[in-house]
């Protein structure tokens, strides 16, 4: 659990949250872990074409009562009154197998999306990246595709996305998220519902009206499960025993590289070694989108304006170490395997899964074997 604020009139846990507990949804492998899609988070963006504005929040799974209690209603009439709507419920027929709709049909200028649980491992080194890095990596990437820009699915052109003059993002499926005390501190607001000095907890759409008096955590607590996390042991790539499973481990992982997983997925990152992510954000394609968070800026409209905030399709290249400990994979949890989550590459990414697809079974098994020694750390 988390310590809040011991004045009565701090209202504590919610009164809208997710958990009530940061290691209810980040749990697996040990504390710290992803979490599975039970525990995704349910985010939405309503756009006005017309008037070119874009409102977008959380759907908050719980509520300290019915009165404060949140649903897709809210969102708009025309949605079930649903607080945690099931992921299935969401994807369309051929992301499930199926040809019937999804239960939950879509309404014109509304977007309904989930964010799987991603782990903490690692985040320090992630925090010590330093921002010129990052930029770095994004003018290699425009250099070696002719110069192409980041608007294109053509070619893995990735962007850094300018949270300030200042501040690269590192954080966050859509990486709006520039530091790790930021990130504690948002992950508390809108997650837990404790407001801080840095981000006031969520107003329930429910009952809008209502106004904590008091903030719940203060920056020394903040502080203090920021370094928490910060002290959480770090991934890395675990050799197999056998000489046999090593072969192939480092078979595929040439395969890896070859078919182009490491364009994007770049082994090292600054002192970040074997992070597998260049942490940049990179267009995935039509069926891999998902607006609304609680910390985008909204989408640019009407059209995408280079420098500006996270598209639809735009997400962060999710670090690969601890992979193997990690399903479900993808923003939302859709893909239960490494290989399911291969082939729903697409984008800028269409291609390297194209080749995957194309390689003998063998040398499909060899990068996989290659990605299940990307383990997370042990519970101690």
């Amino acid at each position: 659990g988390v310590q809040t604020c011991a004045l009565p009139i701090c209202d504590g846990l919610g009164p809208v949250f997710n958990a009530a507990s940061c290691v209810a949804c980040h749990k697996q492998s040990s504390p710290g872990g992803g979490g599975p899609v039970e525990h995704n988070v349910t985010v939405f963006t309503s756009v006005d074409t017309k008037n070119k504005e874009a409102n977008q929040g959380v759907v908050h799974a719980e509520a300290t009562s019915d009165e404060f209690r949140e649903s897709l209603h809210d969102v708009s009439p025309s949605l079930p009154p649903t607080s945690q709507p099931a992921l299935a419920d969401l994807l369309p027929a051929a992301m499930r197998g199926c040809v019937s709709p999804p239960k939950i049909g879509a309404v014109k200028g509304i977007d309904i999306t989930q964010r799987n649980t991603p782990a903490l491992f690692g985040a320090d080194l992630i925090d010590a990246i330093p921002d010129r890095i990052i930029i770095a990596n994004e003018r290699k990437q425009r250099l070696k595709w002719g110069l192409s820009d980041s608007n294109t699915d053509d070619f893995p052109v990735g962007r850094a996305i300018r949270l300030s003059e200042k501040q690269v993002g590192k954080f966050g499926w859509k990486a709006h998220v520039g530091s790790l005390s930021e990130f504690v501190r948002v992950a508390c607001a809108n997650e837990l519902g404790l407001g801080n000095p840095f981000k006031a907890q969520p107003v329930s759409m429910a009952k809008s009206d209502y106004r904590p008096n008091h903030l719940d955590l203060t920056d020394k607590q903040c502080d203090q499960i920021t370094a928490f996390v910060a002290s959480l042991p770090h991934p890395h790539e675990i050799v197999p025993a056998s000489a046999e499973e090593a072969k192939r481990a480092a078979s595929g992982k040439k395969v890896f590289a070859s078919v182009g997983c490491a364009d994007c997925h770049s082994p090292d990152l600054g002192e970040a070694k074997s992070i597998y992510s260049d942490l940049l954000l990179h267009r995935m394609g039509k069926e891999l989108v998902g607006g609304g968070t609680y910390g985008d800026p909204p989408p640019e409209l009407p059209a995408f304006e280079e420098g500006g905030g996270p598209q639809p399709s735009e997400w962060r290249t999710p670090p690969l170490w601890g992979v193997a400990d990690s399903a479900p994979y993808m923003h939302d949890g859709r893909a239960a395997t490494l290989e399911d989550a291969i082939k729903l590459h697409g984008g800028q990414a269409k291609k390297s899964a194209e080749r995957f697809l194309e390689l003998p079974g063998d040398q499909r098994e060899d990068l996989v074997a290659f990605l299940n020694t990307l383990r997370a750390p042990e519970s101690h």
